[in-house]
C-alpha cells in the first residue's frame, strides 16, 4: 500500500539504538577495567620499590660511624580491608590500595 512500511522503519531505528548502546557499554567496561588495572599496578610498583630500598639499605656496607639517636615510635594500625600493618595517618593502604579516609 505505502512505498515503505512504518514498522520496518521503527524496527530499524531500534536495532541502531541497540547497537549503539552495546558499543557504549563495551567502552565503559574497558575504561573501568583500565582504571582498576592501573591502580593495582601502581600499588604493586610502590610495594616493590619500598622492598627493594629496604633490601638495598640492609646490604650496603656502612662506611661512616652511626651514633644511635632516640628513635620516634611509629604507631602501626591494621588496614580494615586486608589486615596488614600500616602507619596511622595514611589515607591509602600500601598493600591493597584501599581508601582509608572513610
Amino acid at each position: 500500500m505505502f512505498p515503505f512500511d512504518i514498522f520496518e522503519f521503527i524496527g530499524g531505528i531500534f536495532v541502531i539504538i541497540f547497537i549503539v548502546a552495546i558499543i557504549f557499554f563495551i567502552i565503559v567496561i574497558v575504561i573501568v577495567y583500565k582504571l582498576l588495572h592501573t591502580n593495582v599496578d601502581n600499588v604493586k610498583k610502590r610495594a616493590a620499590k619500598s622492598t627493594l630500598n629496604f633490601i638495598k639499605d640492609d646490604l650496603s656496607p656502612s662506611k661512616e660511624i652511626v651514633t644511635e639517636e632516640p628513635k620516634t615510635t611509629v604507631v602501626a594500625h591494621n588496614c580494615k580491608y586486608c589486615g596488614q600493618n600500616i602507619e596511622e595517618n595514611t589515607s591509602y593502604c600500601s598493600f591493597c590500595g584501599s581508601n582509608l579516609t572513610d
